[in-house]
């Protein structure tokens, strides 16, 4: 009986232990796998919500070249496929010149027939080929050196150029293979084109609207972003990540890296010090700080770059946003810190963006950029200081409706200042200056 008995109490221990086991995997082990597979899940979403270094330092905008007839783009798809197009071709070594004069370098630079791309401010070429991930034989020394504000693809002379107006400097390479793949995305494609034509007396490289243009306007509603969107793409360690709110703005602060935010204006202050190298690129180390935002403020993009500061903002439609308060604008500023392999970086940013569209049928109707410039000279702008001219769009909040207007207008880069055409001739008017054309 004694060894009967021990027989049952094993076996009913064994049924009883097989038995928590058994409700572990039904109960337990399920929940775990499920919070290991979100997490993985979590982390797969926010690289995916990752903008590509590509998409934030796409060029402006592309224009087609066809002897006299030249028309210009803003289709964001299509400066897309002619980037891929350039990566994807093969050229020759490349070799650099500096001209002693302004003839010599359009000489060199006219363009009868291809294509050309275009940025607001010099973008190195370094950055440049490892941005889009070209391929282009040259000397590490000329890398370092050469700076571009336009992009030639001469469909005639099968080259391509990197021009840099305010140098006089020429980077050109002959194209092995790609110049079919070139002419065949120029010619067909769904972008929306505006015809504009060249004028020596004004600007050897800018090209003017002879018609009035009739654009879109746009509303959407405004969004607020929650803080913990920055706080995630600029702090090093976001857990880490402590705040002090016992005061009218929020602050946060780790080690080195801290940010204020202004609630009542909705700013966005971040300061951090970063090491630095002899290979530092200014233009991949602000990427590395707004990368992590992804779509969550916008289709953001490079806009302009002065010295040391990078103007970011949102883009609609393939034209830049504009705001007397910063909506939809990120400042990436460095400076020098007195230690050595160090940088000051401060980022200035707004909480505001715009998010949900609002169908709309409205209109605008631009006068040409040819009459907009015409008239700036005679109010007294200097031709030296007109720089570029373009179409943007300007932020208008609609008071207590969280509705944002997007209305189309001529943006003029002078003297390194950004203006609405209105605000230019204010500025010209209070300035009193006088035409030096």
């Amino acid at each position: 009986m004694k060894i009967t008995e021990r027989m049952v109490r094993f076996a009913l221990c064994m049924m009883i232990a097989l038995s928590f086991y058994l409700s572990y995997l039904i109960w337990w082990s399920p929940a775990t796998k499920t919070t290991v597979v979100n997490e993985v899940e979590s982390e797969s979403q926010a690289e995916l919500n990752v903008k590509e270094a590509s998409e934030i330092f796409l060029p402006l905008r592309l224009t087609r070249i066809e002897k006299e007839t030249i028309a210009e783009t803003n289709t964001e798809s299509l400066i897309k496929k002619f980037q891929t197009n350039i990566a994807d071709a093969q050229f020759e070594t490349a070799h650099s010149k500096t001209y002693d004069s302004v003839d010599d370098f359009i000489a060199q630079t006219q363009l009868d027939e291809g294509v050309e791309l275009v940025y607001a401010a010099a973008f190195p070429i370094q950055s440049y080929l490892d941005t889009f991930h070209v391929t282009i034989p040259m000397p590490d020394e000329m890398k370092a050196e050469t700076g571009f504000l336009r992009i030639q693809i001469d469909f005639n002379k099968e080259k391509i150029r990197f021009l840099n107006r305010n140098k006089l400097t020429v980077l050109e390479a002959n194209v092995v293979t790609g110049m079919n793949e070139f002419k065949h995305t120029i010619k067909n494609n769904a972008a929306v084109w505006i015809d504009v034509f060249r004028d020596p007396q004004y600007s050897l490289y800018q090209y003017y609207t002879n018609e009035p243009i009739t654009l879109k306007m746009y509303s959407y509603i405004s969004s607020t972003r929650p803080y913990t969107v920055f706080r995630d793409s600029f702090f090093s360690n976001p857990k880490n990540v402590r705040s002090n709110d016992g005061t009218a703005n929020l602050n946060f602060y780790d080690g080195t890296e801290s940010m204020t935010i202004q609630q009542e204006q909705q700013q966005i202050d971040f300061r951090s010090v970063i090491r630095t190298d002899s290979q530092f690129d200014s233009y991949a180390k602000s990427y590395d700080y707004i990368r992590g935002l992804g779509t969550n403020y916008g289709s953001l993009r490079l806009f302009d770059q002065t010295k040391n500061t990078f103007d970011y903002r949102i883009f609609v439609e393939g034209f830049p946003v504009f705001s007397d308060k910063a909506e939809g604008k990120m400042t990436v500023r460095f400076s020098e810190n007195g230690q050595v392999n160090q940088k000051n970086i401060e980022i200035k940013a707004n909480l505001n963006t715009i998010q949900v569209p609002i169908p709309s049928d409205r209109e605008v109707t631009l006068p040409a950029s040819y009459d907009v410039v015409q008239n700036l000279y005679a109010h007294g702008a200097q031709y030296d200081k007109l720089e570029m001219i373009l179409i943007g769009y300007g932020w208008k909040n609609i008071q207590d409706t969280g509705v944002v207007d997007l209305e189309p207008n001529w943006y003029i880069q002078y003297d390194n200042t950004w203006y609405s055409y209105a605000q230019l001739l204010t500025h010209l008017a209070e300035s009193g200056e006088k035409n030096g054309f």
